[in-house]
């Protein structure tokens, strides 16, 4: 996350680990440029608790938003689609319309990392910069938790 904010991308964020017996939750918002915001939910098994810890992640949902208006992209794997061989996938929309432009296949051996979806969302910003309302602004996390759960 330092290299994100060194580069003047990420603002900040509310990213928390939360553990309970055998799994690991983080849970949390970023704020990048341009009002983007990333919601992240990620659920990683813990394997092993020995001098080296083995932990797999078992869910995940990356989502990317820009702050008033709809979404950008989405990778999950919450659900499966008809003709997936398994849930990981990513959704693309139209942040002015909010309608979906592109359903993917990502595949258990391709999902992202949080970090490649981090700088996907830095690319599309770079792409889309002068057509974004606030492209040089952040925004208050205060305010990023109270509309991302408002559902915007």
């Amino acid at each position: 996350m330092d290299s994100f904010r060194e580069r003047g991308f990420v603002g900040d964020d509310t990213l928390e680990w939360v553990a309970e017996p055998g799994l690991l939750h983080l849970c949390g918002y970023i704020s990048c440029l341009g009002g983007i915001v990333i919601d992240v939910r990620k659920t990683l098994s813990v394997q092993s608790l020995d001098d080296d810890p083995q932990v797999q992640t078992e869910y995940y949902a990356y989502q990317a938003w820009v702050r008033g208006h709809h979404g950008i992209l989405r990778y999950d794997s919450t659900h499966p689609h008809d003709g997936h061989l398994d849930e990981h996938h990513v959704h693309y929309f139209d942040w002015r319309t909010d309608e979906q432009t592109a359903l993917r296949w990502v595949g258990a051996a391709e999902w992202p990392t949080l970090g490649q979806v981090i700088e996907e969302v830095e690319r599309w910003y770079w792409e889309s910069r002068d057509t974004l309302p606030a492209p040089d602004s952040y925004g208050s996390l205060v305010d990023l938790r109270r509309r991302a759960s408002s559902g915007e």
